[in-house]
C-alpha cells in the first residue's frame, strides 16, 4: 500500500513524495496553507497550483484531512 501524504500537515520533503509536484509548487502549497489555512480537496489544490489538472497518482496519495489544532507540528516544518 502506498503511503498517503497529509497535504495540510506535510513538510516540504513529504510534499515532494507526492510525485509530479515541483519544489516551487511545494513552496506555493506551504505558503497557501500559512496564509489561508487548510486545503480542502483536490479541486482547491489544483487551483492553488495555478489550475493545472492533478494526476491520478497525486490524488490517490493526497490526504486532505485538516490539520488538528492540537496535533504536533510536522517534523522538519
Amino acid at each position: 500500500m502506498t503511503n498517503r501524504v497529509r497535504i495540510n500537515l506535510a513538510n516540504a520533503g513529504e510534499l515532494l513524495e507526492l510525485g509530479g509536484v515541483s519544489e516551487a509548487e511545494v513552496e506555493t502549497i506551504i505558503r497557501f496553507r500559512s496564509d489561508h489555512g487548510p486545503i480542502a480537496d483536490g479541486e482547491q489544490l489544483s487551483a492553488v497550483l495555478g489550475g493545472r489538472p492533478l494526476t491520478a497518482a497525486i490524488l490517490e496519495r493526497a490526504d486532505f484531512a485538516p490539520a488538528e489544532t492540537t496535533a504536533p507540528e510536522a517534523p522538519g516544518a
